[in-house]
């Protein structure tokens, strides 16, 4: 299974596209509903971020129940940063009851790179022990103490994965045991080195975790060298010596769009790579339908009805 995408999409056969949408820091959603519709029949699902950097916004389930309602599929992001067991329960119970179907898992990054440096760190459960508990709550219809509910919701588990920091082996490890624990999608972090995930993917194809989970790299539109400098300060984030080069010769967003474009035509080429996720933070969210043209990823034909 990978992410609900709608009635009429075989996501077996389907090259998906996502992007990320960051909840505004204001109680008015209207900027986060403008910014979805936007991307309505252009990318396939939106991926909402959960206090994104440590920076606290509107919650992303709240996002997500506005965003529905104009015909955009959502996907939740839930940080283990945030939130015990109980508070993650209630939002997976809330995300079930608006007809939410697509969950993304992630640790979140410290609190002290954010605008709360001293608030308190939950991290009551680690990723793979959440993906298992969210598999039990969705294919029996449990909660984590084993309260049986009335029925199991329809919902498929993203998680993020790394790959730079640690020899490729153990990053694989890592993929391999959530797999193993229930995530049906994932999502690596920002992609810059195409030989890098290069590798990352064929010890993944070597244990056939391609064939088993759906797999997307994601990408940020660049807009200028200075930019570039932003990006490494992202734990995990490598850009190579080419991209700098380029951004240095022609310091521009135009740039910094074939950049992205070039990318994510070579991951297409990539066996085992299903789709990409683009992640315009930082002003840029015009970019994604620009990159898309130039990637040749024409706007999505099919029914985006959400189910």
């Amino acid at each position: 299974m990978s992410i609900y995408l709608g009635n009429e999409v075989d996501p077996t056969n389907h090259f998906t596209v996502t992007a990320e949408l960051v909840p505004p820091r204001d109680w008015n959603p209207y900027p986060i509903i403008e910014q979805a519709a936007s991307y309505r029949g252009l990318v396939d699902a939106v991926d909402i971020s959960d206090n994104l950097l440590a920076v606290a916004r509107m919650s992303p389930t709240v996002c997500a129940f506005f965003i529905r309602q104009i015909g955009v599929n959502p996907i939740v992001q839930i940080n283990l940063r945030d939130r015990n067991r109980m508070g993650i329960q209630s939002d997976l119970l809330g995300l079930a009851a608006l007809g939410i179907k697509n969950i993304t898992i992630l640790g979140g990054y410290p609190a002290k790179v954010g605008t709360e440096p001293e608030a308190k760190e939950v991290y009551d459960l680690r990723t793979m022990e959440l993906v298992r508990y969210v598999k039990t709550f969705i294919e029996e219809g449990k909660l984590f103490d084993g309260t049986l509910m009335e029925e199991p919701p329809q919902m498929t588990i993203g998680t993020v994965e790394n790959i730079a920091g640690k020899p490729i082996p153990e990053l694989i490890d890592s993929l391999e045991s959530k797999v193993e624990a229930g995530a049906n999608f994932v999502r690596t972090q920002l992609v810059f080195d195409i030989d890098l995930i290069e590798e990352w993917m064929e010890e993944a194809r070597r244990r056939g975790l391609h064939e088993r989970v759906t797999i997307m790299a994601s990408i940020l539109p660049l807009r200028d060298a200075a930019h570039v400098d932003k990006a490494i300060q992202i734990p995990g984030i490598v850009v190579p010596e080419w991209v700098k080069k380029r951004l240095a010769m022609n310091d521009s967003e135009e740039e910094g769009l074939q950049i992205a474009t070039d990318i994510i035509n070579k991951l297409k080429k990539i066996e085992g790579m299903k789709g990409v996720h683009i992640r315009p933070i930082g002003g840029n969210e015009d970019s994604v339908r620009k990159i898309l043209t130039k990637a040749g990823l024409s706007p999505f034909k099919k029914n985006l009805a959400v189910v």
